[in-house]
């Protein structure tokens, strides 16, 4: 154990920047043990403590404590509570001769601790705790039963699992209903793909092919969704056949066999994080405009990045936008590796506790065999290269930052060397675009729906999203897990490689490489908000400014 995370209750956290009084036991919500440093939020300790700036679940061992008392008789303390007690000891805490520890075994009992300080509706305190609860259930079948490892060098991969509090309803199962009912947004050839899709399940299932209605058109709908499509729209004709989709990571979106080479994302009435996994008549009218348009144009080297396009999408209209996100539907193209070549998932790669693998072992040391420190530095120093070059310059040039993160991302790699090439990207609904930027770049003249929340006022409103996808929740992620955090040796490569992708006097430069702290997404505080469109932020440090306190020592002296 290198240390204790104590995690102070709410309200003792809003009395002042920094607790000078002797704390005692209500004031402490949890106790986390940890098996790494976190990253401080500065070098000056308290009498408490540091104060943590930001931890990752890898520095934690995965316990989780709480405080109680005895009422009579001495309390029965273990080896790990008089380790963790001994260290919080008077005058600084008071903790009392009765007090002991008690494992937390269900996060419920955590989160009906958390609101007893907050003030949260009772409804959303329901719903939170529910979303909870079925996240630490689909966690405990996982960790009862690991899946087996997902990918070979060998075979293409876009599979992995959305590393987010999931809230399904009923349980997952991949396919498509396809259902025949008006609707008023269509773009690109949407009608004659859906009928293509329509006439083919109808000859695999051997039922008759349905005949077109004036006025309508064939629609896919995931069958998670079904229930939701017939509550919410009353007009709806369902006809058969079904046909088999394939379910990727990222829920809504599935791979049609029937249809090589393309995907088809669709509404899902399910929560992850703090949205619902609808989609918006917004990212409809601007996934295939977008792809026809601007994506040819964009500052990007084919030769490392690819843009899996969407040519086709329609939704339901005449009713308000609440409610027709419901009702969506976008084809994708998807990205065919070259012989000699394979893709996979970022997503993927950063699992770890498959069964038949060493224990911490991760996806991407399996996969492509990096088991010596040696392996791991090429590798990690070509990845971070090929990362930069490859979602820098649209930001640069463009004003314009794709969704970078684990799960939109897939690496494009040689199959006999394994040695990484380049990134296809996907998904276009989370980009930041500052229209200005990009239409004077491009010399084009895209226009966006009103209220889209891709737009950004100013180019600098696009860099902390850049920075949460791209930075925190994919580069830090590989960085980790191949061992090159502690050491500060993953972020001086990654140091190297940003200076010679981005002009020291850009923008970009000023706020990720001589700035401490970044917006950093809050998620919690999103959903207690009730928003997922529009982003809350709170400072956190730069971890691309992070060197191990050793070499910052060194340096001073």
């Amino acid at each position: 154990m290198a240390g204790l995370l104590v995690i102070l209750s709410t309200s003792v956290i809003s009395e002042q920047p920094v607790i000078t009084r002797a704390l005692r036991p209500n004031d402490i919500f949890a106790i986390v043990p940890l098996r790494n440093r976190p990253v401080f939020k500065d070098s000056r300790p308290t009498k408490h403590g540091r104060i943590v700036g930001l931890v990752d679940p890898l520095d934690m061992i995965p316990e989780i404590y709480v405080l109680a008392e005895t009422i009579t008789g001495d309390p029965v303390r273990d080896d790990i509570s008089e380790t963790v007690l001994s260290c919080l000891i008077p005058p600084p805490w008071e903790l009392g001769k009765f007090t002991t520890l008690k494992k937390c075994t269900d996060p419920t009992d955590l989160w009906n601790k958390f609101v007893k300080d907050v003030f949260v509706q009772d409804s959303l305190s329901k719903s939170i705790a529910g979303e909870l609860q079925s996240s630490f259930g689909l966690a405990a079948c996982i960790v009862r039963k690991p899946p087996s490892m997902p990918v070979s060098r060998f075979t293409p991969d876009r599979m992995g699992a959305k590393p987010c509090c999931r809230t399904p309803d009923p349980p997952y199962a991949p396919g498509t209903d396809v259902c025949q009912r008006p609707v008023g947004l269509q773009l690109g050839p949407f009608d004659s793909i859906m009928r293509d899709l329509v006439t083919k399940a109808a000859l695999a299932c051997g039922t008759e092919i349905p005949d077109d209605v004036p006025g309508t058109i064939f629609m896919p709908v995931h069958e998670m969704q079904l229930p939701t499509i017939l509550t919410k729209f009353k007009d709806v004709q369902v006809v058969e056949p079904t046909i088999d989709a394939l379910g990727q990571s990222s829920i809504r979106t599935m791979l049609v066999p029937a249809l090589p080479n393309m995907a088809l994302k669709l509404s899902v009435n399910m929560k992850i994080s703090s949205a619902l996994r609808t989609i918006s008549h917004w990212t409809a009218d601007f996934g295939p405009r977008f792809s026809r348009e601007i994506v040819p144009k964009l500052a990007v080297d084919p030769k490392i990045l690819d843009v899996e396009v969407e040519p086709a999408s329609a939704c339901y209209a005449g009713v308000e936008s609440s409610l027709r996100k419901h009702f969506t539907a976008i084809w994708r193209n998807e990205y065919i590796p070259a012989p000699g070549q394979n893709i996979i998932v970022v997503a993927a790669l950063l699992e770890m506790g498959h069964a038949g693998v060493p224990a911490g072992v991760s996806v991407v040391e399996h996969i492509f065999g990096l088991d010596t420190e040696a392996k791991r530095v090429e590798f990690l120093d070509k990845y971070l290269r090929l990362a930069c070059e490859a979602f820098i310059p649209t930001a640069l040039h463009n004003g314009v930052v794709f969704e970078a993160h684990a799960q939109n991302c897939l690496l494009r790699f040689d199959v006999e060397t394994g040695e990484p090439l380049g990134f296809v990207v996907r998904d276009l609904g989370g980009l930041r675009i500052h229209p200005e930027t990009m239409n004077a770049s491009l010399g084009t003249n895209f226009e966006f729906l009103s209220g889209h929340c891709v737009v950004t006022s100013t180019v600098e409103e696009t860099y902390p999203k850049f920075y949460h996808t791209l930075i925190h929740n994919h580069l830090q992620r590989i960085i980790r897990l191949l061992g090159m955090h502690n050491n500060g040796l993953g972020w001086e490569m990654l140091r190297g490689h940003l200076r010679n992708v981005i002009p020291q006097d850009h923008g970009l430069w000023k706020l990720w490489m001589e700035t401490d702290t970044v917006a950093g997404k809050c998620l919690m505080r999103m959903r207690l908000q009730s928003v997922h469109d529009k982003m809350v932020f709170s400072p956190f440090p730069n971890m691309l400014l992070y060197r191990p306190e050793e070499n910052v020592a060194a340096v001073e002296a």
